[in-house]
């Protein structure tokens, strides 16, 4: 019995070193060395991956995903962005300093998108429904269109594609926002398709309760930022939840969660391992 307890005392010594061994050498890691370390973990996680995301309108994928979305283009995963609804003629906006609607140009936010997704290294877009009446009958309407419609639209693209990981998003306060995500939450269901959908943060929740975070690097941000800018149509002041400022701070606010500098936030609807 006590030859047992000092060989297990012995043992215990033994494997203390060890693992003080181990401690101290994963110490002695270079700052470089550790930056390899971060960068083969980025990419095991986003690499080899085909991304879809779908957007209600040109700049909400901007806001929810153009963190994530570089991440999955510096590992060449092929990223596919979808915008549901796009007016392609005077559209109307509603300006909170001048307590009215003001119109814009359509096709003026149509290159606000093509420029937006060229800063983020996007090159395969699609729009479901570009509006060329004179009547906006899609854009902020979509909720008056049967559901079936935008599902099998998606459907369509998911089988074109053939994604691994889809970016849906957020019901808020928009009644597009709505539309496009329970179309999507049907698009996706396990037996037609069964990849893993992430729900991405917008502006307008009433409630979004997230359990995933993407930490951002200072340049990712910045250039996040930058996508958002190029929307010029839809930006509001920096009270506007639409504004860089304010995707500035609620970046950091999502990296404070996490003990990062800046993150975006999720909720995970699916994962597949």
């Amino acid at each position: 019995m006590l030859r047992t307890k000092l060989q297990n005392a012995i043992n215990g010594r033994m494997h203390k070193k060890k693992a003080t061994a181990r401690h101290n050498l994963f110490i002695q890691l270079t700052a470089s060395e550790m930056g390899d370390w971060g960068e083969r973990v980025e990419g095991h996680a986003y690499a080899n991956q085909r991304v879809m995301v779908l957007a209600p309108h040109a700049d909400d994928e901007a806001i929810g995903c153009a963190g994530v979305i570089q991440k999955y283009i510096r590992q060449n995963s092929p990223v596919r962005v979808l915008v549901v609804s796009l007016s392609l003629n005077v559209s109307r906006r509603y300006k909170k300093e001048l307590s009215a609607y003001a119109n814009y140009d359509g096709n003026v936010r149509l290159r606000e998108f093509q420029q937006a997704m060229s800063i983020l290294g996007v090159t395969d877009t699609h729009i479901f429904f570009p509006d060329k009446s004179k009547k906006q009958q899609y854009d902020s309407k979509l909720d008056t269109h049967p559901r079936a419609m935008l599902v099998e639209k998606i459907e369509r693209h998911i089988e074109e594609f053939r994604p691994t990981v889809m970016f849906i998003p957020s019901i808020t306060k928009h009644q597009d926002h709505e539309a496009t995500h329970q179309a999507a939450i049907a698009a996706t269901r396990p037996y037609f398709w069964n990849g893993s959908v992430f729900v991405y943060e917008t502006d307008g929740e009433l409630s979004f309760d997230p359990n995933f975070f993407v930490p951002l690097s200072e340049p990712e941000m910045n250039r996040k930022m930058e996508a958002l800018q190029a929307y010029q149509t839809q930006l509001g002041n920096s009270r506007h939840p639409v504004n860089p400022d304010s995707l500035f701070h609620k970046a950091k606010f999502r990296g404070n969660q996490i003990y990062e500098d800046f993150a975006e936030a999720f909720r995970v609807h699916r994962l597949h391992g």
